[in-house]
């Protein structure tokens, strides 16, 4: 049996009370009994959507808006509230054609402007975006959100002054917009301004102090500024918040890394990697810990992990590499070695670490080679002057060593070791010169006769 007309306008009246008043499960109930009746009725399908949109069920509501401009293409709100919902779903694609056709009935309205810009941002047209906003911040100039996603987008862009510029304009009409002052410290960060994007992100953790993103990068930008026990105190505070907050872990561990504390660097990374075990440079940074604090053959297993996820990683199998040299395992390190330079040659650290292998090996041809390369990349090392000045020393080539010692204390004059291998250096060369000197004079031997037509008479 068909209702009266006047009690279906009821009942679509009662959906849009219901809507109003957040029942949106009410809604759905008035919605499907006009359809039962009137399947026609446009403005049903749209406040059927509109709560199913409300309630998260995104494809259902698709599919409700889709009915609704079945009835009627004249309605711009639909056409937004379908590509609000496809967004959701991630039909960026689908959600731009729906608010172009809402533009095309409404030219002017904001909201869609700014919901295209959105979909275009997330589909990495940035430009495109950014002209979206800007049309909606047209229409209207106070319109906090299109102000603060125009901000994202221009970071998003490298544009860091410009997108501070839109924050503050959005801090105008919203003071206490949180995710404003939280992004426009990143663009500080961005901007390497790390005691202004401190006073920002203290903001954001004053007005939404359990929000655990903004104390993450708090403690980022401490450790930037070499506050590492403040840093610690901020990684603490996100990971109260958020236990699961596996970058929080890991940057935790460099700050007590930095601070010689390996053991709770450690189990920092420990806890990261738990939660996140593919993350590679926490496992580096483990055995960098390991490392320093001499527990090397744990540090190489570590770094085997490493390479097991990311075998082209040239700086793990430098690390490697001097782990094993530390063991007195130079054959091994020396092929770790290889493996760093032939995947990074400009890798000066892991030339040297090979030159000191062979070194050990008494290769002392190889590892000058080697200390050259090096110093090619990097002509102001110290230590590896001072290193080829001892390998040139080995083979009794005493002169190319001072010469080698002295580009070595030039770099670093207050280095007593070299000073004193230097020394020691021209003693040799001046014993050498002696000897050469001495033997000269035996080669030649003057007899008496001679002597004795070489004397004056005497009268």
């Amino acid at each position: 049996m068909s209702l009266p007309d006047q009690e279906l306008e009821l009942l679509l009246q009662q959906g849009a009370d219901l809507s109003r008043a957040g029942a949106h499960e009410n809604v759905l109930l008035s919605c499907e009994e006009v359809l039962r009746h009137q399947p026609d009725s446009s403005q049903a399908w749209y406040l059927h959507g509109l709560a199913l949109y409300e309630l998260g069920r995104y494809e259902a509501a698709i599919a409700s808006f889709s009915q609704c401009l079945q009835f009627d293409q004249t309605d711009p709100v639909a056409f937004n509230m379908q590509g609000m919902a496809q967004f959701q779903v991630g039909q960026y694609g689908p959600a731009i054609a729906s608010f172009d056709q809402a533009l095309q009935l409404k030219p002017d309205f904001h909201q869609v402007w700014h919901n295209r810009g959105n979909a275009l941002e997330r589909q990495g047209e940035y430009q495109a975006a950014l002209d979206s906003y800007n049309r909606a911040l047209e229409l209207e100039p106070g319109y906090a959100k299109s102000l603060y996603n125009r901000g994202v987008v221009l970071a998003r862009m490298g544009s860091y002054e410009a997108a501070i510029a839109s924050y503050d304009r959005a801090l105008e009409v919203r003071p206490h917009y949180s995710h404003v002052w939280y992004n426009r410290a990143n663009a500080l960060i961005g901007l390497e301004r790390y005691q202004e994007a401190l006073f920002n992100l203290d903001r954001v953790v004053a007005i939404q102090p359990q929000w655990a993103a903004p104390w993450y990068n708090r403690g980022n930008v401490l450790h930037q500024l070499g506050s590492y026990e403040e840093a610690i105190a901020s990684y603490d505070q996100a990971l109260q918040l958020d236990a699961s907050f596996a970058d929080a872990w890991y940057n935790r561990g460099n700050s007590l890394s930095t601070l010689a504390r390996y053991d709770e660097a450690i189990s920092s990374y420990r806890k990261a990697l738990d939660i996140q075990p593919t993350l590679q440079q926490a496992w580096y940074n483990w055995g960098t810990a390991l490392h320093k604090s001499g527990r090397y053959y744990e540090a190489v297993a570590t770094y085997d992990k490493v390479l097991e996820l990311t075998p082209d990683f040239a700086r793990a199998w430098y690390s490697r590499g001097s782990a094993l040299r530390k063991l007195g395992l130079y054959a091994e390190a020396i092929a770790s070695f290889d493996q760093a330079v032939k995947l990074q040659p400009s890798l000066y650290e892991a030339w040297y670490g090979r030159g000191l292998a062979l070194g050990h090996l008494g290769h002392n041809h190889a590892a000058i080679a080697s200390y050259d390369r090096a110093l090619r990349i990097n002509p102001r090392l110290s230590v590896v002057w001072c290193s080829r000045g001892v390998a040139l020393s080995h083979l009794g080539d005493y002169e190319e060593a001072i010469m080698s010692y002295d580009q070595a204390l030039k770099l670093r004059p207050e280095c007593s070791a070299t000073r004193s291998r230097r020394t020691l250096a021209l003693r040799h060369c001046r014993t050498i010169k002696a000897r050469a000197s001495d033997r000269c004079q035996l080669d030649h031997p003057l007899d008496e006769t001679t002597i004795a037509q070489a004397s004056p008479l005497l009268g």
